[in-house]
């Protein structure tokens, strides 16, 4: 159980809780095949390359060696590893859940950014997914409240249905709340 759960579980009822998606890794994948590519591409054409742009080129690579590459190689799988890891760790520390009557958004590792919104509040929320989004099933959500400057969620698994969810809780509590403040409203004149 994650920490806003933890924390509102035992006093109210948990309406809807967000996931996020493995398919936001796609963008690691690429760089990892753009940087594997571009090292083949070297690799392959070290000669040719290198007699390019050397004009005392003597036959042989120099600088783009077995060896040189080999390490290129390890650097960029290096560096596309400790990207999965920050993108991984950056989703698993998000964590969106909406009660009766609030929606909370928690996220961040070392500076958090706590987000405790009253589902009146709501005015709308915005769905974005692009086609490859859609047909993998994953998006991003805006919402859209009065007050304050919308904030965006990326990487929610099916965000258009969870996005009717909050909406159709939004509804309840501002039906409630109608009837709540008509009751006390007509409280007030007797």
């Amino acid at each position: 159980m994650r920490k806003l759960e933890r924390t509102y579980s035992g006093t109210e009822r948990i309406i809807a809780r967000a996931r996020f998606s493995a398919w936001a890794f796609l963008r690691e994948a690429f760089i990892a095949a753009l940087l594997g590519g571009i090292i083949a591409v070297l690799w392959i054409f070290a000669d040719d390359i290198e007699g390019a742009l050397d004009p005392n080129f003597s036959g042989a690579a120099r600088y783009l060696t077995p060896t040189n590459l080999k390490w290129a190689m390890v650097g960029a799988g290096g560096f596309v590893v400790l990207l999965t890891l920050l993108h991984a760790l950056s989703i698993y520390m998000q964590e969106i859940i909406v009660t009766e009557d609030k929606f909370l958004f928690r996220s961040g590792v070392g500076s958090t950014v706590n987000v405790m919104l009253p589902l009146n509040e709501i005015r709308y929320i915005d769905v974005r997914q692009n086609a490859l989004q859609l047909l993998l099933g994953y998006g991003k959500i805006k919402v859209i409240t009065d007050g304050e400057e919308p904030f965006v969620i990326r990487n929610l698994v099916r965000p258009e249905r969870f996005a009717r969810r909050i909406m159709r809780q939004c509804s309840y509590v501002r039906e409630g709340a109608g009837t709540r403040l008509q009751l006390a409203v007509s409280g007030r004149h007797r």
